[in-house]
């Protein structure tokens, strides 16, 4: 037997060990599976995971500078993942320095962008079929894709971080690398465009304890309709309450309304209005409130 091998089989006994005192939490390394799921007769359909690395976190005004994208085949009807192909990555040279600080937490130099694009043709061939496609924080990336590229304004997206419901399967905090250490008890090296690609999608494909797969769950989230509600012209004082219940300022740029809104579920929307005629508009006749729904295809772009 190799020796590799006979290694690999000792350092797991240690691992196993260590695990059994219950003092030890061991992960392992995180490495690229190229498959999930066996073909199994079941109609499968092809999604990309898309990351991008930036020169800052402003989706107005920041560049990228690595975007990697993932394809994958997936049943929609189960949420398994089957095969996973290449991801295409590439590098984009913003026309300035990149901060020091972004160089330090992605390891990308202005040496290794210098006189670089994205090939807008290769990511556009890559793109085309796609049915979904879906980041790890689609609020961040869509933005930036769609300004770069227009052609993901037509795509759904969905988000890995907030439309799993990580939570309520004892997963306490979203962020890649700790739902990774979590739930798959793995580590890897975050923060370069493919690998956040591939540690999410592993994250997606593999089962909570309960037996279901988180992809479904996503896949279930990303088909329901969102709507967001306005509350326009909502008194001066009533502000605390509507911050306290999840509700965001709006100052009324891009032609939206400036208005205080948070985004529900289709079959919240009923209640929440019965909230803000009470809570917020002490009963006020008429409906001093405007509702605008969309669903995966607008859902996290500046549009929205």
């Amino acid at each position: 037997m190799p020796d590799c091998v006979l290694r690999d089989a000792a350092l797991q006994r240690i691992a196993d060990a260590l695990d059994a005192t219950g003092a030890f939490r061991v992960a392992r390394r995180f490495e690229p599976k190229g498959r999930y799921a066996e073909p199994d007769g079941t109609a499968t359909y092809r999604a990309l995971y898309a990351d991008v690395e930036t020169t800052g976190l402003d989706t107005e005004r920041d560049d990228i500078i690595q975007l990697a994208l993932l394809p994958f085949e997936y049943a929609p009807s189960t949420g398994r993942v089957y095969a996973v192909g290449e991801p295409l990555v590439q590098m984009e040279d913003p026309g300035r320095p990149i901060p020091p600080e972004i160089s330090a937490l992605t390891g990308i130099s202005d040496a290794d962008v210098a006189g670089r694009r994205i090939d807008d043709g290769a990511v556009a061939a890559l793109a085309a079929g796609a049915s979904l496609v879906i980041a790890h924080n689609a609020g961040f990336d869509r933005p930036l894709l769609e300004r770069r590229m227009p052609l993901f304004r037509k795509m759904p997206w969905a988000c890995s971080q907030v439309e799993v419901p990580w939570g309520e399967h004892g997963i306490a905090a979203a962020k890649l690398e700790f739902v990774l250490f979590k739930h798959c008890r793995a580590f890897f090296e975050g923060h370069r465009a493919d690998q956040d690609c591939h540690a999410a999608l592993h994250a997606l494909a593999t089962p909570f304890r309960s037996g279901e797969l988180p992809f479904a769950l996503l896949l279930r989230s990303s088909r329901r309709r969102t709507v967001r509600v306005w509350a326009l012209d909502a008194p001066y004082g009533a502000r605390m309450a509507l911050k306290g219940r999840g509700y965001r300022w709006s100052p009324g740029e891009g032609g939206r309304p400036k208005a205080w809104y948070a985004d529900r579920r289709e079959e919240e929307v009923e209640g929440e209005t019965a909230w803000l005629r009470e809570a917020i508009y002490a009963g006020r006749g008429g409906t001093p409130w405007k509702l605008h729904a969309f669903g995966a295809a607008d859902r996290y772009s500046v549009r929205v």
